[in-house]
């Protein structure tokens, strides 16, 4: 390791925590911590092909050598997906951690000041690809589970960890899957993405519509005998952008910023001599909690028509595609979320205000089920996709602490006084 200072894992014992808990998160060894995620950035796991089976075999390793119990489901070979369960006195609650191994690609290698897949520590931070998103949770829930493990902590409730090998794709093959097919039901979830070791609590998610405008092709030297499409499309864009922008900025949720739309892709005609007669936007929308497809596409309609009378007759079609889960909203009143609150205050000694996840995660999956959903793991979201994407060393170490805390206080519901 590069000039690494070494990151403190003692704990001091205060009112908030117990002698039992203060003993129980001094045994985390920083370094192991360390070690075992710079070896899950070292296994190479970006889509494509999203092979994640080196890096859900270093975890299963991890585990089985702390006696936990773990468990391979798989719907394609190269995307394995983990589910380990620490053994509990009740069967229930289930609280399951969840975090995903896989990563995007690296992008331009020269855009990066370290090689992305060796995990070198400089100046407190570990560098790598995947180490925010998302192996830095990964590292932090699976060390919580081995550290209770060899502890031999007793449990009033199940404790699970799931690491999957497909969320950056749609989790398909991982998350979705499961879910659908009943292996992770939990009682209540923590997502382990970036978020900065904040309590995240609601998130948007992902809406994906298709606007295709449509024209009249004739040959390029007489565009007059045509409608050309793209322009058509680039004069409702940019009232889109005049009109419905500002009635997105206005919409306001206490913990996520205001719903938005992205023009993502373009495509429009055959070659340079012929006027288009169609041209197709992709956008992204993302949703507020309240808010549904119908309603996106209401309002794009409307937009849209009131163009058509207003500034220019303009033929479009709008269609919405993909799947659109239900939004992570917890209320900030749910005894998982005071619980955790709590032990993060403990942990830390000054609180930290509850906040919500800007991206979309797999908790996606779970959101209608009706059980608490919180977002928390180390490193900053918007270094999330990026060139020199690193997480501080400090905030993983917390993160493992946290995690630790956290399973014992909600399955034991022995917060102290």
């Amino acid at each position: 390791m590069k000039n690494h200072r070494s990151a403190k894992n003692t704990v001091k014992i205060t009112k908030s925590l117990t002698n039992e808990e203060a003993e129980l998160l001094s045994s985390i060894e920083a370094n192991e911590v360390i070690t075992f995620l710079q070896a899950l950035i070292q296994a190479k796991s970006d889509h494509p092909p999203g092979d994640c089976r080196e890096v859900i075999d270093l975890v299963q390793k991890k585990l089985r050598n702390a006696n936990v119990e773990t468990h391979i489901f798989t719907r394609q070979d190269h995307q394995p997906n983990l589910l380990a369960s620490y053994r509990a006195k009740t069967a229930s609650p289930v609280l399951l951690f969840h975090a995903h191994a896989d990563t995007v690609p690296a992008g331009v290698l020269d855009g990066w000041q370290y090689p992305p897949f060796e995990g070198v520590i400089q100046d407190g931070k570990v560098y790598g690809r995947g180490t925010g998103d998302d192996k830095g949770s990964v590292a932090a829930q699976a060390m919580a589970l081995v550290t209770l493990s060899r502890a031999n902590i007793d449990l009033h409730g199940q404790l699970q960890i799931a690491v999957v090998s497909d969320e950056e794709s749609g989790g398909l093959n991982g998350t979705h899957w499961l879910h659908q097919g009943g292996k992770l039901r939990p009682d209540a979830l923590v997502v382990g993405e970036q978020t900065n070791n904040h309590i995240a609590i609601a998130e948007r998610v992902a809406c994906g519509i298709d606007l295709t405008v449509f024209g009249k092709s004739a040959h390029g030297a007489m565009p007059w005998a045509g409608e050309n499409a793209v322009l058509k499309a680039s004069g409702a864009l940019t009232w889109i952008r005049k009109n419905y922008f500002p009635k997105l900025a206005a919409k306001h949720h206490p913990y996520l910023p205001p719903p938005t739309l992205n023009v993502g892709k373009i495509t429009g005609g055959i070659q340079w001599s012929v006027v288009p007669e169609h041209c197709k936007i992709e956008m992204d929308r993302r949703l507020l909690p309240g808010e549904t497809r119908e309603l996106a596409m209401a309002e794009l309609k409307e937009t849209l028509d009131i163009y058509n009378q207003e500034i220019e007759p303009i033929e479009y079609d709008l269609f919405s595609t993909g799947e659109v889960a239900a939004n992570i909203n917890t209320p900030p009143d749910d005894p998982m979320v005071t619980t955790a609150s709590k032990a993060l205050h403990d942990l830390v000694d000054h609180p930290r205000p509850l906040t919500g996840y800007v991206q979309t995660s797999d908790g996606r999956w779970f959101a209608s089920d009706g059980i608490p959903i919180i977002l928390f793991g180390p490193g900053d979201p918007a270094l999330a996709h990026s060139s020199n994407e690193f997480i501080e060393i400090d905030q993983l170490i917390e993160a493992t602490k946290f995690y630790t805390l956290l399973a014992v206080r909600f399955l034991n519901q022995s917060s102290p006084n």
